[in-house]
């Protein structure tokens, strides 16, 4: 957002989402996967929240932006900071009223990249390889694989005119409505003025590199790898003497290969160092409570499944994460408890209603959402000891599993920013154990 838009936008500022398409199953996991990463939990919030929260029948309605930072519990400042991770990647496309005396935001959503578009742009594919590391990216990449078709076939497919006949109807013209459309993603967000084309004309002058070449693609890609390689016009130059030939112009999958192979020349680094948010040497010094209190649950649901999450996992995160104002340290304690008791499901209504109590409760913490569970577990079984006046206490004291916590240490490649894989109920026997009792009682 410039800082005109900055200015502008106020709680109450008026707002209308364009939305012309639905989410599909797809698009969740790819929002999950691998936009999530990226953008942090308060920008995939904001997302999926402007998507739930317009309704079709009733397009185009003005809301306020008050109505945004009361149901997702942030401030103007932070919302500002979530639409700007939203535009920069491609996901919102914002306009601004030219009408005087009239501040109200268009948010046209886009849906996220397919796989194959995501991984071949080089913007994001390694700005998300330098945000979970090798093991995690080459996980994602080879569960969102898919095998080509298979060899020595040819296509047999008939042609509409083979099996559909014309008819001339003189009363029929084609539709020049706007209609619902997919309206996916552009990718990262780039200015094309934020290079000067013009100093690079100067310097390939003479070579086989002919300006008709610079197509608005591959225009584009050439302002994604200056800003991703740090590279001036000079450097580019070599590349493109490199990826263009006179007869088939500039080869954009060779452009990126060159790109990569120059910088990796020249900088004697293997990929550009992008800034985190969190530092995974300070994750590794936190307790198990503040750990689950920086993991984002989209990211702890897919630890707990073993990177097998289903449809009816993301809907139910994601619903919490929404409709309620829940931190995500309360969230994960929710589906580890959840998982436990309903025997690896999650109901929704079961979940929500759960959630809404806890919100009501005002817990802010894992520790807190913990903490009721065992004084839940406490009163119920005092109750049962009255009623049956059996000696001994039925109350047990603190697990060794959670004293231990504090002095286990996880490494760089189990904890990254907002994301790291610790062990599910059913790895943690201790933890099953604890549950198992409660759920006894």
């Amino acid at each position: 957002m410039s800082m005109k838009f900055n200015q502008r936008l106020k709680p109450n500022t008026e707002f209308i989402v364009y939305k012309t398409y639905q989410l599909s199953s797809d698009h969740r996991t790819i929002l999950s996967d691998l936009y999530l990463p990226l953008i942090g939990t308060g920008a995939f919030s904001l997302y999926f929240y402007l998507h739930e929260s317009t309704r079709d029948d009733n397009i185009l309605k003005i809301r306020f932006h008050r109505e945004v930072i009361d149901e997702l519990n942030t401030t103007l400042s932070e919302l500002t900071t979530y639409l700007d991770k939203l535009e920069g990647i491609g996901l919102i496309r914002s306009y601004m009223s030219t009408e005087e005396h009239a501040d109200r935001f268009v948010y046209r959503l886009s849906s996220p990249l397919s796989a194959e578009k995501f991984f071949k742009d080089p913007m994001l594919s390694m700005y998300l390889f330098s945000q979970i590391g090798t093991v995690k990216f080459n996980d994602k990449k080879e569960r969102l694989t898919y095998p080509d078709l298979p060899d020595n076939l040819t296509e047999v497919t008939k042609k509409f005119t083979d099996v559909y006949h014309q008819t001339n109807d003189h009363n029929f013209t084609v539709p020049n409505e706007q209609f619902k459309d997919e309206n996916t993603s552009r990718g990262p967000t780039v200015d094309l003025d934020d290079f000067d084309f013009e100093v690079l004309f100067t310097h390939l002058k003479g070579t086989r590199v002919d300006k008709k070449f610079f197509t608005k693609e591959a225009s584009r890609l050439i302002v994604q790898l200056s800003d991703l390689f740090s590279l001036n016009a000079y450097d580019l130059k070599q590349i493109l003497l490199a990826s263009t030939s006179p007869q088939f112009g500039i080869d954009l999958e060779t452009l990126k290969r060159e790109a990569r192979k120059y910088y990796q020349k020249e900088s004697g680094k293997s990929v550009p160092t992008f800034t985190q948010q969190e530092k995974n040497e300070e994750m590794e010094n936190l307790s198990y409570f503040e750990r689950l209190d920086r993991v984002s649950p989209l990211d702890r649901i897919n630890d707990l499944r073993q990177h097998q999450v289903s449809e009816n996992d993301l809907k139910v995160v994601t619903e919490v994460i929404v409709k309620t104002t829940l931190e995500n340290g309360v969230i994960n304690i929710l589906l580890e408890y959840a998982l436990q008791m309903k025997d690896g499901e999650l109901p929704l209504r079961y979940v929500m209603t759960i959630a809404e109590n806890w919100q009501k409760e005002g817990f802010r913490t894992a520790e807190e959402a913990y903490k009721s569970i065992m004084d839940f577990r406490d009163s119920q079984a005092e109750r049962r000891k009255k009623k049956s006046y059996n000696k001994g206490n039925s109350g047990e004291s603190e697990p060794a599993w959670l004293k231990d916590r504090a002095k286990d240490k996880i490494s760089d490649r189990k904890i990254r920013k907002n994301q790291g894989t610790l062990k599910t109920a059913r790895e943690d026997e201790a933890l099953s154990d604890m549950i198992n009792k409660f759920r006894e009682n």
